[in-house]
């Protein structure tokens, strides 16, 4: 996933190419291995389940340290590929701090209660729920990607900018989709089911 939007972005690809690569990327993982991990790729998305009871609490942070590893080893080919660029996630220079923190955050809080809500939304369909969710990052990525990057997902900020050796948004790019997280799950959790063990 890292290797095919950050490439895009190491490519200079255009606002669509970049958001269908990181949509299509994301949508295709989840077809690929869904029903074998879960194919979380972000740890934002394994807090809320872990939060949700539904991955066990000793599979968090092992879950954690394979998507950052993932992400170091697709920012890594993308360098190789691409001269020494690895499409770094920062925010546009005209952009405040406070605005690309409520960016991401409120981009974040969107993807992971689409997440929560898939199963209540389209049924437990994985070829569903991976449209649904592959849509929801590419949407996102499309409207805000060129002010924040549109990151919602800390290990695929981590990894490129560990291998760029420029972390100095990283604190942004995990603490801002952490809160929108947070919030999601709380959101989710105050919501009625619509029918019973759906969500």
């Amino acid at each position: 996933m890292v290797a095919a939007g950050t490439g895009a972005v190491a490519l200079n690809a255009s606002v669509l190419g970049i958001a269908l690569a990181f949509g299509c990327a994301v949508c295709g993982m989840i077809l690929l291995f869904g029903k074998v991990s879960g194919a979380h790729l972000n740890p934002v998305v394994s807090i809320a389940f872990t939060l949700h009871g539904k991955l066990d609490k000793g599979n968090l942070l092992p879950y954690i340290i394979a998507q950052c590893l993932g992400a170091v080893a697709g920012a890594l080919l993308v360098q190789k590929l691409n001269n020494g660029a690895v499409g770094l996630t920062l925010p546009r220079e005209s952009l405040s701090t406070p605005s690309a923190f409520l960016i991401e955050t409120g981009i974040t809080l969107a993807l992971v209660f689409v997440i929560l809500r898939a199963p209540c939304m389209v049924g437990t369909s994985i070829h569903r729920i991976a449209l649904l969710v592959g849509s929801t990052v590419g949407i996102n990525a499309y409207l805000f990607g060129a002010m924040t990057g549109a990151s919602m997902n800390p290990a695929r900020t981590i990894g490129p900018a560990l291998v760029a050796g420029n972390p100095v948004y990283l604190w942004l790019y995990i603490s801002a989709p952490v809160m929108g997280c947070l919030i999601a799950f709380a959101i989710h959790k105050t919501l009625p089911k619509r029918e019973a063990g759906c969500c």
